[in-house]
């Protein structure tokens, strides 16, 4: 009997993606419960850089000029976390949606984005707004989360937003 190629039922590149699919929903999910812990890891790290390139007192006046309404936390180590926890839902959401898809998901972040800095600012501007910043804060606390990446595949599986060509 001649040896024959096993074909697979789905061609390697199909199943390549859904291997990086669960890979990025693994490292969400783990960069998620582990919170605590990356953000301890991050301050520290941050912190001696900091003061590694001489700017530890500039970093912690900075800090003390951020109100409590937006973070308690390191700021450099908060913004790190967050850039990570985005990257990887935006990373998510680039390899389960078409083109036209992305590019309007990409402008949505943005604009929400656009949102919690313009709120910051006003709350800023305000005197200080406690108000503007439990807003901002909630605004961010629900872009840096899962919440958008499940509502939006949700809404594109259900028709709304640019159509997917079917083949």
């Amino acid at each position: 009997m001649p040896d024959q190629p096993i074909s697979p039922a789905r061609p390697p590149a199909r199943v390549g993606r859904w291997v990086a699919v669960g890979g990025v929903v693994v490292t969400l999910l783990l960069v998620g419960v582990y919170d605590e812990f990356i953000l301890t890891f991050l301050t520290g790290l941050w912190q001696r850089v900091l003061a590694a390139v001489g700017l530890r007192r500039q970093a912690e006046a900075m800090q003390q000029g951020i109100s409590g309404g937006i973070t308690k936390r390191f700021l450099p180590a908060v913004a790190t976390y967050a850039a990570l926890y985005l990257g990887l839902c935006l990373l998510l959401l680039r390899l389960l949606l078409s083109s036209a898809q992305w590019r309007l998901v990409l402008r949505l972040y943005a604009g929400a984005l656009a949102v919690y800095v313009a709120v910051v600012l006003l709350g800023k501007f305000s005197g200080d707004a406690v108000w503007a910043y439990r807003l901002s804060r909630q605004l961010l606390d629900f872009v840096v989360s899962p919440l958008p990446v499940a509502g939006l595949l949700v809404l594109f599986r259900a028709g709304f937003g640019p159509q997917v060509p079917r083949s």
